[in-house]
């Protein structure tokens, strides 16, 4: 009778033992997956932290050193730097040691989305160029990705304002893309002129439009109607473009053109007004890269 008793104890003590034992094994699995795998709790829930593969950085316009602190850290931390051949000598010592791969982000953009087949004659040709082009820089981007790189397309100014650089975010869209914001030759343009574009009394709202053809400066005319600020990129034709805009300005309006802003060296500002701004220009074929800017902020004083 007492033997049993003794080996009833005996087995609920090994019970207790093998049971605690159970218990700290599996804490130590638990801490050690925890450890390992680099898992952060969010809301009950595990999740892989994963370094990004792909990033879009806006290098901001003008010299290279209107580059953003982040744009540089992404670079510093990128494998592979997809850049057009100006970007490579602009951000040369940026670069230095980095694997490059050269591109054109202007044409690549072109015919994006677009079906070659639509076109005829000669834009066929140049669709399905830059189609071919387009795809081989493709390929060359997903088998550095699949060899475990990281890569950085260098887009100028601010990608997201009139930027030829987007198409790349939606090619790349599975890999989570990270866009890197960058300074745009607005934000430029509106330091060389040290005005606030939304100062006079009247006027509290900015249009940003783009002036590179007629059927641009027909819709730049029906925006003229609102009589707010104006901030038209590149224009082709002057002429035809402040004739379109004195349908609805009075020729008093104040006009100022930024040429090369952020190029510390070479920025330029022309000002005028509506009726007198061509006369000043000039040669217009020596304008390059420039803003054109219309309203009476130019002129405003709060005093």
């Amino acid at each position: 009778m007492i033997e049993d008793l003794i080996k009833g104890v005996l087995v609920m003590k090994i019970k207790r033992l093998m049971c605690f034992f159970m218990v700290t094994l599996t804490f130590l699995v638990i801490s050690l997956e925890y450890g390992c795998s680099a898992r952060t709790p969010i809301q009950g829930k595990a999740i892989s932290i994963e370094k990004p593969e792909f990033y879009l950085v806006g290098m901001g316009p003008g010299d290279a050193d209107l580059i953003t602190l982040r744009g540089l850290k992404t670079i510093e931390d990128a494998d592979l730097i997809v850049c057009s051949k100006r970007a490579q000598d602009k951000f040369a010592s940026y670069l230095e040691g980095k694997e490059l791969l050269d591109s054109s982000s202007y044409k690549l953009s072109r015919y994006y989305g677009k079906d070659c087949r639509e076109f005829k004659g000669k834009e066929r040709k140049e669709c399905e160029s830059f189609t071919n082009k387009r795809n081989t820089l493709i390929g060359k981007i997903r088998k550095a990705i699949g060899e475990g790189k990281t890569v950085a397309v260098l887009g100028g100014g601010d990608p997201f304002i009139y930027g030829p650089s987007v198409w790349f975010l939606e090619e790349f869209a599975d890999l989570n893309p990270v866009a890197v914001p960058g300074l745009s030759s607005f934000n430029a343009a509106n330091a060389a002129l040290a005005k606030s574009v939304t100062s006079s009394k009247p006027t509290k709202s900015v249009i940003l439009t783009i002036g590179y053809s007629p059927e641009s400066h027909k819709i730049i005319e029906d925006l003229a109607v609102h009589k707010a600020t104006m901030v038209i990129y590149m224009p082709k034709d002057l002429k035809d473009l402040m004739a379109k805009l004195s349908a609805h300005y009075p020729p008093e309006t104040p006009i100022a053109i930024v040429s090369y802003a952020g190029y510390k060296e070479k920025e330029r500002i022309i000002k005028g007004t509506l009726e007198t701004i061509l006369d000043k220009i000039g040669d217009e074929k020596e304008l390059r890269l420039y803003l054109v800017y219309v309203g009476d902020f130019l002129t405003y004083r709060r005093k």
